[in-house]
């Protein structure tokens, strides 16, 4: 009988003592074989426990933050010093995407990881920058460098960032070139010549005037000498400043001539100073001004003054100088003005003495404004004194100047008495004017009072005639029945007039307050008015914006029909949309209206083209249509042919 290879063959009997102390023995041996395996496994994982502490240890400590993302760019482990880069702890952190974290660089950070996924190649010393939560609203700058972590096989499973905040690093590079680019723009814009020449003499730095002024690139100056670039007596001079700044070691100020490349000399202010560079190499520095001009104006300054006194002097306006509190000039008009006979009453005097005592805190403020700000002061009303104590309203702009070379303050002032008459005046006047505005205001109240006292008892009182001429025309016959029933249609026409006036003084009382309203139901809602009229209409679905007034357009229009039309006539009302606006036309088969007559029909108490006497109705309906946004017009009914109709088109806001 078989067994299988996993099942111990069964014996009968008792094992031998032998075969005990053998299957002890290698028990014992396995279990030997099986400790010695376990404590090196130990060992090795002690070891390995040990080097992952101290990599762990290295990788808390870096001084650069350090990150693994996995290749969905989620973070798998940071270190505190990555963590405070991001602003969120590092078990904030694990599991997160970079988008969850720093949204601002994801498009940057998720680009990256697809090319070193894509590659399997690291990307090194990569600048990126953008905001973090840690510094919100905050530009900072990061050096990254991107190496992948692959598996057995060469997968990239993770990559391993390595990032170094150099912000302030790039901040100290920006400021740097920004402050080098500023010296540079400075130094070119200047509007000196700037040198710098070593010991030698040989320039070693000349900025952008030098070169446009005297027509001659910097590339072939630098490295040269004054004796080779000037005529002898110009080099000989210019070098003689400088030894004079190296062996006094102190600034000098001079005034140097140089040829003009477009002929004659020019003459420069040149301030000369010595110094050195970090190697204690010495250097002389300088800065010259173009005076030339100066120069000529010197020449030209005597005739100059002359001409501007000459100027002020034959002014038609008072003007008046004065410095440290002293009037020192006036012009003629000026000693005029302040009814003197001679210049020297009015030169030498305290300035206040002209000026009103009420206006002296002005007078100082002025003064204050000019010494301040060293510009004109603007045109302003003060009061004046004259000698004899009158005082004037005057109109003062004043300027600084320098008279006889010294700072002064020159005046010029108008006499401004009527004008300031004549503001009183108008002031006046306004008042009066807002009397009389609110006279017109009490007026315009008290007359809407008396209008509405007399709609309301006129209409009533003709309410109650209305019902004594039905029974009149119940109780009379023949000829004077007719009479009672031309009296009962004009009374109707006196309550139709009432009516439309109320209705006009409505319209003009208040703003309208427009809503969308249903059209259809105000042109039905007239129509059952005229039972027995004819009328074409199909119906329409469109909303306009409009009032409760609304279905006074179409009353007035269709009775005007009725009533010129006769009992026969046709009413045919066309509604259409066109561009935002609802189309509406109001036509009938009675007589129609001349071409001359049919703007006019719409004006208040316009003479009624199509039958006898004045009206408001066509008025009415126009201030309502522009009420709601929309125009009204006239037409015929068939083009050219007035006889045969007339047709009423307005338009409305849908």
């Amino acid at each position: 009988m078989s067994t299988s290879p996993d099942t111990t063959e069964k014996r009968t009997g008792f094992t031998s003592r032998d075969e005990k102390q053998d299957n002890a023995a290698e028990v014992e041996r396995l279990i030997r074989e099986r400790t010695a395996e376990l404590r090196e496994e130990n060992d090795t994982l002690r070891r390995e426990n040990a080097e992952l502490r101290q990599i762990e240890m290295i990788y808390a400590s870096a001084p650069v933050g350090l990150c693994l993302l996995g290749t969905d760019t989620r973070y798998l482990h940071v270190n505190q010093r990555f963590a405070e880069m991001n602003g969120f702890s590092i078990e904030e952190h694990i599991g997160k995407s970079v988008r969850e974290r720093v949204p601002d660089l994801a498009d940057a950070a998720e680009e990256l990881a697809r090319a070193v996924v894509a590659t399997g190649k690291p990307a090194l010393d990569i600048e990126v920058r953008g905001e973090t939560p840690a510094q919100p609203g905050e530009q900072r700058y990061w050096n990254e460098s991107w190496r992948p972590v692959t598996d057995n096989q060469g997968r990239v499973i993770a990559i391993s960032i390595a990032a170094e905040d150099i912000t302030e690093r790039k901040r100290a590079e920006e400021a740097l070139r920004e402050s080098e680019e500023r010296f540079t723009a400075f130094m070119d814009n200047s509007p000196a010549v700037a040198f710098m020449k070593d010991e030698q003499g040989r320039y070693i730095y000349l900025n952008k005037f030098d070169e446009s002024h005297f027509n001659r690139r910097q590339g072939d100056l630098r490295g040269k000498t004054d004796f080779e670039l000037w005529p002898l007596y110009v080099a000989e001079q210019l070098s003689k400043n400088d030894q004079t700044v190296l062996k006094a070691d102190s600034a000098i100020e001079v005034v140097e001539e140089m040829p003009n490349p477009k002929g004659g000399i020019t003459y420069w202010w040149t301030c000369k100073f010595p110094f050195k560079d970090a190697s204690a190499k010495r250097y002389v520095g300088g800065i010259g001004i173009d005076i030339t001009d100066w120069k000529q104006a010197e020449a030209a300054l005597q005739e100059s003054e002359e001409k501007y006194r000459n100027l002020v002097e034959l002014a038609p306006e008072p003007i008046v100088v004065h410095r440290q509190g002293n009037v020192v000039y006036a012009n003629p008009p000026c000693v005029t003005f302040f009814g003197a006979e001679r210049r020297e009453d009015l030169v030498g005097k305290p300035v206040l003495q002209f000026v009103h005592p009420d206006d002296h805190e002005v007078f100082r403020g002025r003064n204050r404004e000019m010494t301040e700000k060293g510009t004109t002061v603007p045109l302003r009303s003060e009061r004046f004194v004259k000698l004899d104590g009158q005082a004037v309203d005057v109109e003062v702009v004043a300027t600084p100047i320098m008279y006889e070379n010294l700072p002064s303050v020159m005046v010029l002032f108008r006499d401004i008495t009527e004008r300031k008459r004549a503001e009183e005046a108008f002031q006046r006047y306004a008042e009066n004017l807002g009397l009389l505005h609110r006279d017109l205001e009490i007026s315009n109240r008290e007359a809407n009072l008396y209008l509405d006292i007399l709609t309301h008892d006129i209409g009533n009182t003709e309410n109650v005639s209305n019902l004594y001429a039905d029974l009149l025309i119940e109780s009379l016959d023949g000829e004077a029945a007719g009479y009672a029933k031309k009296l009962q249609r004009s009374v109707q026409k006196s309550i139709e007039i009432l009516g439309t006036v109320s209705t006009i003084r409505r319209i003009h009382q208040a703003p309208p307050e427009l809503k969308p309203t249903d059209l259809d139901a105000a042109v039905r809602g007239v129509m059952n008015d005229y039972p027995t009229s004819i009328f074409l209409y199909n119906g329409t679905t469109y909303q306009v914006q409009a009032d409760d007034l609304l279905p006074v357009v179409f009353d007035n229009l269709i009775s005007n029909a009725v009533k010129f039309g006769g009992p026969d006539v046709e009413i045919a009302i066309r509604i259409e949309e066109n561009d935002g606006f609802v189309r509406v036309s109001v036509e009938d088969t009675g007589p129609g209206i001349p071409d001359d007559d049919k703007n006019g029909i719409f004006h208040c108490y316009e003479m009624k083209k199509r039958g006898v006497g004045k009206g408001l109705g066509l008025y009415l309906v126009k201030i309502l249509v522009e009420r709601y946004g929309g125009t009204i017009w006239a037409e015929d009914r068939v083009p050219g042919r007035p006889e045969e109709g007339a047709a009423f088109k307005f338009t409305l806001k849908s």
